[in-house]
């Protein structure tokens, strides 16, 4: 963890620092955070994209809804002051800042499936799997895993509706700032994909903040 030091102090954290981890590139994590809390990603090389999905901590039933975001949001692109809703409507995440603020929330995550029927190659490295790895210890299966939120990932929508997937435009050191709005358990896949551009073609390490704001 000491060689990230310096990448992951370049925008200290406003606030008393919780827990952080730096999640090896392809790989993934869970954990919980209290309402209040908030959840930082540091993007340690640059152009690399984490995947995040969560649940409601005392319902893990209520889980994380990007249609009903989109709808009440009354964007596509979501920006700073914009909330992550539950499959129920109830507010589970703010976006409470960043240094860049590309994100991806109206598609599904990659799988063994999609990278089969995209690219030709069976057996990937892929996000489906990762969540449902990360999240196992909870009781959650392979199918069970709703469509992720992924800060720093850019698509590009073209005039006639087509979408493109564009290698990210962050760089060493950028974050991204979520703030908990109930008791969540949260599950990141620090996405493993090759085969596009969403990661630069090269996976990397992704930090991962939780901390306390100084500001109440």
């Amino acid at each position: 963890m000491s060689s990230y030091d310096q990448v992951m102090q370049k925008h200290p954290a406003p606030g008393n620092v919780v827990k952080e981890w730096v999640i090896p590139a392809k790989e993934y994590l869970a954990f919980t955070m209290r309402r209040g809390q908030v959840l930082r990603f540091v993007d340690i090389e640059g152009q690399q994209v984490p995947d995040l999905v969560c649940f409601n901590e005392t319902d893990l039933s209520e889980q994380l809804n990007l249609g009903n975001s989109l709808l009440l949001n009354k964007r596509r692109e979501l920006r700073k002051g914009d909330i992550l809703y539950s499959v129920i409507c109830n507010p589970m995440m703010t976006i409470v800042g960043y240094s860049n603020g590309e994100s991806y929330s109206y598609g599904p995550m990659c799988s063994e499936e999609l990278n089969r029927i995209r690219y030709g190659v069976p057996a990937t490295r892929n996000c489906r799997d990762n969540f449902a790895k990360a999240l196992a210890p909870w009781g959650f299966t392979y199918r069970q895993i709703p469509n992720a939120f992924v800060p720093f990932m850019r698509v590009v929508v073209e005039p006639d509706g087509t979408m493109e997937i564009k290698e990210p435009t962050s760089q060493a050191g950028d974050y991204y700032d979520l703030r908990a709005e109930m008791d969540l358990l949260v599950a990141v896949s620090n996405c493993p994909q090759e085969r596009n551009p969403c990661n630069a073609f090269k996976p990397t390490p992704m930090g991962v903040i939780i901390y306390e704001s100084s500001g109440g």
